[in-house]
């Protein structure tokens, strides 16, 4: 990386004081701090056990609903209320000189260490917890730090702040209430969100998210607009909170229907560990589904970082309860900011992957089939509909001259018939026989363990009377035909088809019930939770509001 530009330092008078005031989190360093913190403070069990208690508290923030201070507030509440405060500052204390160091942005040390040795005054201000952020600035030459700070009474943390969180207003506030004298300083300030948008206002020379030529406008993308731009739209997270609203009400309804008490005791006979297995068995399915995309979007000669590439693709979990999963097209938005790649071809790699989803899992119903009479000939029916699909997406030209040629005249449907057609021929590579054998492999794959995992919920409910094969079945069919309803996450299809088949094939009604709810959790659910979170680091790392 080259060295930035220094800047102009020359001053009308030569003893006016220069202060630099430097965000943390986004600014100093290149991800957010606050997660590896709590990851270090709880380590890896405790870690995603909070995670799981806070989930009301993160899909509330995740969708607009709680702000950043509360949300915070409960985050810390629940990893650190009621620990000794000694023990706790040891840790963060460890965690500011082994693990910050490797979160650090070298062109953001750079400029620190210019400033430094020009002898200006250098002063960190966060919404980070002050706990671990100042003994890391103490170290590093910091003049003051200033952060959030955590209550503590008789000894322990009492999972309270004793400041308000130091973010927006709060961080100005801050600097003129405990920072150095401002009076007659110039003033540099460095920011990378909205949360920072008082502090670059109040500043002689401010820059978001640059460290480069200060004459250049360091406001030139508004904070508050690019930091919204990193979540999830609006309207999704509206959608997103209906669909947990309305899968609630529903999982309600059936624990009425098949009766509370049995219900309970269904899901008193599934152990903990044996949840814990099936969500790794789940997430390695996830996995499997991560290299096929991504291994897409390389086919089609898209350079994309792994590590960006799997953000945006967890990312877009958090919309997997939209109708046929449309809401994933989202990760085609964020790597389009991360990476510049073209929506086009992202879109042609997520209707591969739907298209091979489908294929996957029909084959598996129709290995289902096969033991019904007269199985056979759906199983060729459907085949010869699939075939045919192929068939035709395999032949662009075809659908070029029937479709595109004739809109392309009309004004309105002109600007669409371009990335329509570069769909289209990336679609048409992704479809190549060897591509194609590739992508319904690993398809088909994570479909298969879920099914396995339907079957162990089975054996541990006493359903003795399902095979393998048939829970493998009960689950692909009930999922394809949540698919067909068009409703957002097939919920109510999905939940039926499986509770029926489920009795179909000799399971009684409550365990047919607390079957598919869980496997409804273990799936669907567990992946709108991933989503939410990977959202949320995808947002910290790229604009971070501490």
């Amino acid at each position: 990386m080259s060295k930035p530009s220094e800047p102009a330092t020359e001053l009308a008078e030569e003893d006016r004081r220069v202060v630099a005031v430097f965000d943390f989190d986004g600014t100093l360093t290149r991800r957010d701090s606050l997660l590896p913190f709590l990851w270090h403070v709880a380590g890896p069990a405790r870690f995603v056990w909070n995670a799981l208690v806070l989930l009301p508290t993160l899909l509330r923030y995740a969708v607009g609903i709680l702000e950043n201070g509360p949300a915070k507030e409960r985050v810390l509440g629940q990893f650190l209320a009621g620990k000794p405060t000694g023990e706790i500052r040891a840790v963060a204390k460890s965690f500011a000189a082994e693990r910050v160091p490797s979160l650090l942005d070298p062109e953001a040390i750079r400029r620190l260490r210019w400033h430094q040795e020009q002898g200006h005054m250098t002063v960190l201000v966060t919404a980070s917890p002050e706990l671990y952020v100042q003994p890391w600035a103490e170290a590093e030459g910091f003049d003051r730090a200033l952060g959030t700070r955590l209550e503590t009474k008789e000894g322990v943390f009492t999972g309270q702040f004793s400041t308000p969180n130091c973010h927006g207003p709060e961080k100005t506030r801050r600097l003129e209430a405990e920072g150095p004298d401002l009076r007659g300083a110039t003033i540099y300030a460095y920011g990378n969100s909205r949360g920072d948008r008082e502090l670059l206002d109040m500043a002689d020379q401010g820059f978001y998210r640059s460290f480069g030529d200060p004459q250049g406008d360091p406001r030139e993308t508004d904070p508050e607009e690019s930091e919204e731009s990193a979540g999830l739209p609006e309207g999704w997270q509206r959608g997103l909170l209906y669909s947990i609203v309305g899968g609630a009400g529903l999982y309600l309804g059936l624990t009425l229907w098949s009766g509370a008490d049995q219900i309970w005791q269904g899901l008193r006979a599934v152990s903990p560990l044996t949840l814990a297995g099936l969500l790794l068995l789940v997430l390695a399915g996830y996995l499997v589904r991560f290299g096929r995309w991504h291994g897409y979007l390389r086919h089609l000669g898209e350079t994309v970082s792994w590590r960006n590439n799997l953000k945006a693709f967890l990312s877009s979990f958090a919309l997997t309860a939209t109708p046929g999963k449309a809401g994933e097209s989202v990760k085609a938005y964020f790597l389009k900011r991360s990476s510049n790649v073209d929506p086009a071809r992202s879109l042609a790699g997520l209707f591969a992957e739907r298209f091979t989803d489908v294929f996957s899992v029909v084959l598996v119903i129709c290995v289902g089939l096969f033991s019904l009479p007269q199985g056979w000939w759906i199983v060729l029916g459907i085949g010869g509909v699939q075939v045919a699909g192929i068939a035709l997406l395999q032949r662009p030209r075809w659908v070029r001259r029937a479709v595109l040629l004739p809109v392309a005249g009309w004004a309105t449907a002109r600007r669409w018939v371009r990335p329509v057609d570069t769909m289209l021929s990336d679609t048409s590579a992704l479809l190549r026989p060897h591509v194609l054998l590739r992508g319904i492999l690993l398809g088909g794959l994570p479909w298969i363990g879920e099914g396995v995992t339907m079957y162990v919920i089975f054996d541990a409910l006493g359903a003795e009377a399902i095979a393998l094969h048939e829970a493998i079945l009960i689950h692909a069919a009930a999922t394809l035909f949540g698919a067909v309803t068009f409703l957002p996450g097939g919920l109510g299809g999905h939940e039926a088809a499986s509770v029926s088949l489920s009795i179909l094939y000799g399971a009684t009604r409550p365990v047919a019930v607390v079957a598919t709810v869980l496997i409804r959790l273990l799936t669907l659910w567990f992946a709108v939770l991933i989503g939410v979170l990977a959202t949320h680091v995808f947002r910290a790392s790229g604009t971070n509001s501490t």
